[in-house]
């Protein structure tokens, strides 16, 4: 039998995979594209803006989407294709870190007030769940004792991506709007075949109609891995959501608790998470300790061990 040290220490078997969504808006000019749509600007220069994002941030066997510093603002785009509130608390971590590497080697200590670049949260959301075109969601609604004396705020403003949504934004950035499109295409064609042939299927009908024609065409793996990639994740939240929010005894509740548990563990070594990084996203998603967290992961990757 394994010791904690050694399970955690679990080196991953796969690779990281992209979202389709950061795929898309990888390249500079793209996503200045998107930022000015978003924010109504005209900046022209791509190379003004600073990619942030940090590769090490890992959710669910994907790469966090971007981030970036453009005339002292730090932005954080997000794609989802599954509602999740916890959202801003996952950004209060993600920005938390984003400002610790922007100042380390700054004076946080000396007497001068240092200017911080000003957080801008957004996640385009292009789930099936029936959302408004915008919606905000807060950290202080998490909040145990409510907003009364809380010294922290996160606000997340969710867009509505799906076709039909947010038509304004759709017709300020072209790129968004396809990809919208495209989605809409491989959920018509999951109605009566598998994800992988409905992938292909919208794929070729897009690149035909000239939708993301040059971008499909050239990186059809990468869509193909992605797309298939998202889907898994979203049946494991799907199946963690039932378990977590279904009404029930007390004793079903923890039963669902731990199946949830053993789903999320068994997905994530699954697509090469390591020990560690599964650990820290326990103790977060299902508010464990530390110690908690590692005996549950030690108590359900024996059969992976």
């Amino acid at each position: 039998m394994h010791t904690n040290e050694a399970v955690l220490a679990r080196k991953p078997q796969k690779a990281y995979k992209d979202r389709m969504f950061r795929m898309l808006f990888s390249e500079r000019k793209d996503l200045l594209e998107l930022y000015n749509a978003l924010c109504q600007k005209d900046y022209t220069d791509p190379d003004a803006l600073e990619i942030t994002t940090l590769d090490d941030v890992i959710y669910m066997g994907m790469k966090n989407d971007v981030s970036f510093l453009l005339d002292g603002r730090m932005g954080l785009f997000e794609h989802q294709s599954t509602f999740n509130p916890n959202m801003p608390l996952r950004g209060l971590f993600y920005f938390s870190d984003l400002y610790k590497r922007f100042f380390h080697d700054r004076l946080i200590y000396s007497t001068r007030l240092l200017k911080i670049p000003t957080p801008v949260y957004v996640v385009f959301y292009n789930g099936e769940q029936q959302l408004p075109d915008v919606s905000v969601l807060k950290l202080s609604d998490a909040f145990m004792q409510g907003a009364d004396m809380a010294c922290l705020e996160v606000r997340v403003r969710i867009l509505n991506i799906n076709e039909g949504h947010n038509a304004e934004l759709m017709g300020r950035c072209r790129k968004l709007e396809e990809y919208a499109i495209f989605i809409g295409c491989v959920r018509d064609f999951l109605k009566s075949t598998e994800p992988a042939e409905a992938i292909r299927k919208a794929m070729e009908l897009c690149i035909e109609k000239g939708i993301l024609a040059i971008f499909l065409s050239q990186r059809r793996a990468e869509v193909m891995n992605a797309l298939l990639t998202e889907y898994d994740e979203e049946k494991v939240m799907k199946s963690l959501s039932k378990e977590f929010y279904e009404d029930g005894y007390e004793d079903g509740w923890e039963a669902g608790v731990a199946e949830g548990i053993h789903a999320f563990v068994s997905y994530n070594l699954e697509v090469g998470k390591s020990g560690e990084q599964i650990v820290s996203e326990m103790i977060k998603i299902f508010s464990l300790s530390k110690a908690q967290a590692e005996k549950n992961f030690a108590e359900f990757t024996e059969s992976f061990c």
